[in-house]
């Protein structure tokens, strides 16, 4: 592992539950001189690979790649990759190998998908890199929410110049992001991939004690991670819920469900209270499960892919069919 016990990798298992991080190794790049605010342009030419910070305006630096090429006439989306919890733009860049650890890959998602059209990441404030290597991204507040992070991922892909429309995937706690960006901004979405996104409704299938037990956990989890680092990414599950419940819906675009399939319950079970039911683990994810088929059922007309012989990180274990899904909706989306 890349990680010590208390850094990223220890809370990539699964039981992260909607909350999953992992990484690779990109370098930083100089600062954008375009300031924010300009409207959102539309592709009139290739664009050169891109890897470097962007002023997205109140002084504040988010980190942005991307590579790739698609024009106006071909009338092909570009692909925004939405990161889960602390996990930076590099995790798409990484697949699982056979120990488990995340390695660079050119079969991974990024290189993939950037073989068939544009394709963007990026670091959210407070996410890290492989090797433990902190964002240059700004930090703010903790802390985030989904609706703090759209206005961000909005001013960053407006002060970099990325065109749309965007097919919007997005992993774990990259799913709210991705939800709540394509019901803001309707007209910017193409198109919709959810790769184990966290869902609200895991709340309604686990009691009021359950759910109990899952925000304490989560707490435990943003301890770990800022003793580790000060200004790290925390997520408060109890206030982005009810987020999720009001926000615009998604408009009629293709969509895609991933769901994991598979279950660490001794991993899920080292990270809950010490007062943790006995049968906590597998309670979750009955829950978890059920959360994914209610989640899918939001989107009429929606793909629900639920054999991914995958744990959360089904970006890392099962690239392909990831790769896949977006290829899909990218056609359908008129690409």
């Amino acid at each position: 592992m890349r990680a010590t016990p208390g850094g990223r990798i220890a809370a990539l298992r699964f039981a992260a539950a909607v909350l999953g991080v992992t990484a690779s190794l990109i370098a930083c790049g100089s600062e954008e001189e375009n300031p924010a605010g300009n409207t959102v342009p539309t592709a009139d030419t290739p664009q050169a690979d891109i890897a470097r910070t962007f002023d997205i305006g109140g002084g504040r630096q988010m980190y942005l790649e991307c590579r790739g090429t698609r024009s106006r006439d071909d009338d092909v989306p570009t692909v925004v990759l939405v990161p889960g919890a602390v996990a930076a733009a590099d995790t798409w860049r990484e697949v699982a190998d056979q120990s488990g650890d995340m390695v660079p890959s050119g079969s991974a998602v990024y290189p993939e998908v950037g073989a068939f059209t544009r394709v963007c990441s990026y670091d959210r404030p407070g996410t890290a890199r492989a090797g433990d290597e902190f964002t240059p991204s700004t930090p703010v507040s903790q802390p985030t929410d989904p609706e703090r992070d759209t206005a961000d991922l909005h001013a960053l892909l407006t002060a970099a110049e990325v065109p749309g429309p965007y097919v919007l995937v997005g992993w774990s706690y990259g799913g709210p992001i991705a939800r709540v960006y394509a019901g803001t901004h309707p007209d910017e979405t193409a198109g919709l991939v959810l790769v184990d996104g966290m869902s609200e409704f895991l709340e309604s299938e686990l009691t009021p004690a359950e759910f109990s037990v899952f925000l304490r956990m989560n707490e435990l989890d943003n301890a770990r991670r800022t003793a580790q680092w000060a200004d790290v990414e925390q997520l408060d599950p109890a206030a982005i819920f009810p987020q999720l419940h009001a926000a615009p819906p998604v408009p009629e675009v293709p969509v895609v469900v991933l769901s994991g399939d598979t279950f660490d319950p001794d991993a899920f079970r080292a990270r809950l209270p010490a007062d943790a039911p006995a049968d906590y683990p597998e309670v979750f994810w009955r829950a978890q499960l059920a959360s994914q088929d209610s989640l899918a059922r939001l989107f009429p007309g929606a793909q629900h892919i639920t054999k991914t012989n995958s744990g959360h990180n089904i970006h890392n274990e099962s690239p392909q069919l990831v790769v896949d899904a977006i290829r899909d909706v990218v056609a359908a989306a008129g690409g």
